[in-house]
C-alpha cells in the first residue's frame, strides 16, 4: 500500500516514516533525493487526469484477455468437465486447502505485509530507485524510498510475491533434479506414484491463493494505493494483471498449450471484438442515415 507526498526540498532528505495502519496495511513514501524519473513516469504524472479514461480503455483488454483465458481453460478439460493435466489437479488442490485455510485458521498477516513490502521493494530497484528504510510488523508496514509510480504502488495486488519464490526456487532445484520426472510406486509403501511438479503446481496453488484471498479482502480497507491511482483505474490495472498471471500460470500447467498458441488466440479474439464494435458503429450510423 502507498502513498506519495510531495517532495520537500533536497537541503531536507532525512526519510521520516509514515505510521502503521490497521489490519496488516502499509505505506510507502517517497523521498526528495533527485532521483531521475523515467521517461513513461513522467508521461504518468502528466496524464494522471486522464486515468479514469485509460481505466476504460483498458476494459476491451480485460474482457479480451478474460475470454482467452476461459476459453484456453476449457479446452485443458477433459470429457465431462474433468481436469486432464495433473498440473491443473494439483494447483486447484493447494489453492482450493489454502481457501480453507484463510477462512478457517487465524490469517498469517505477517506473512502477508512482509511479501507485500518486499514486492513494493523489488519494483523499486526494477525502476532504478532505492530504498532508505524498510519495516514489517503484523499490523503493518512501511517501505521508505526516492521513487513511486503505479507500477511501484499496484504491483503487490497483481504479482504473487511467494508464488515467484516458489518458481524461483524450484528453478534452481530443477538444476539437479528432474522435475517433470515421474516415480512410480515411490510413496506410502509403493502404492502411490510421486512427481516433483506435483509439489511444485500444488504449492503455487497455495501461494497464489494466498495472494488472490489476501489482495481481495485489504482492498475493501480503503487502500492508499488505490486512492492515489484512482480507484476505479486501480481495479481495472489490478484484474488485468491477475489474469495475465492465471494465464501464465495455465500455460506453464497445461503442457498442450504453449505461449503462441495463447497469443494467436488472444489476437483472435481481439480482432473479433474490433469487427463486432466496428458493426456496431455501422450499425448506428446507418439508423442515424435512415432517420
Amino acid at each position: 500500500m502507498s502513498r506519495n507526498k510531495p517532495s520537500r526540498s533536497p537541503a531536507s532528505r532525512s526519510p521520516s516514516r509514515y505510521g502503521k495502519t490497521k489490519r496488516g496495511g502499509s505505506r510507502l513514501r517517497a523521498i526528495a533525493t533527485g532521483a531521475a524519473r523515467l521517461p513513461w513516469e513522467a508521461l504518468a504524472l502528466s496524464l494522471g487526469w486522464l486515468r479514469p479514461v485509460l481505466g476504460l480503455l483498458l476494459l476491451p483488454l480485460c474482457a479480451v484477455t478474460t475470454r482467452t483465458f476461459l476459453a484456453a481453460f476449457d479446452s485443458s478439460q477433459g470429457a465431462g468437465g474433468v481436469i486432464a493435466s495433473a498440473p491443473l489437479w494439483f494447483f486447484f488442490v493447494g489453492a482450493t486447502m489454502w481457501a480453507i485455510a484463510f477462512w478457517g485458521l487465524p490469517r498469517p498477516l505477517y506473512l502477508y505485509v512482509l511479501g507485500h513490502e518486499l514486492t513494493h521493494v523489488l519494483f523499486v530497484y526494477l525502476c532504478l530507485g532505492r530504498v532508505a528504510d524498510f519495516k514489517v510488523h503484523r499490523d503493518g508496514g512501511y517501505v521508505v524510498t526516492d521513487k513511486n509510480n503505479l507500477l511501484i504502488s499496484l504491483s503487490p495486488y497483481f504479482i504473487p510475491f511467494y508464488s515467484l519464490l516458489v518458481v524461483a526456487g524450484f528453478g534452481i532445484a530443477a538444476i539437479w533434479i528432474d522435475l517433470a520426472a515421474y516415480y512410480p510406486a515411490s510413496l506410502f509403501w509403493g502404492h502411490i506414484g510421486f512427481s516433483w511438479s506435483w509439489l511444485f503446481f500444488g504449492l503455487v496453488g497455495v501461494t497464489w491463493a494466498f495472494h488472490l484471498t489476501f489482495t481481495a479482502w485489504m482492498i475493501t480497507k480503503s487502500q492508499p494505493d488505490l486512492r492515489q491511482n484512482g480507484l476505479f483505474f486501480s481495479l481495472v490495472v489490478i484484474y488485468l494483471g491477475n489474469v495475465l498471471v492465471l494465464s501464465v500460470l495455465l500455460v506453464l500447467a497445461d503442457h498442450a498449450l504453449t505461449a503462441r498458441a495463447f497469443g494467436e488466440a488472444w489476437l483472435g479474439n481481439a480482432l473479433s471484438f474490433c469487427r463486432r464494435v466496428a458493426a456496431l458503429f455501422q450499425t448506428a450510423g446507418n439508423s442515424g442515415t435512415g432517420d
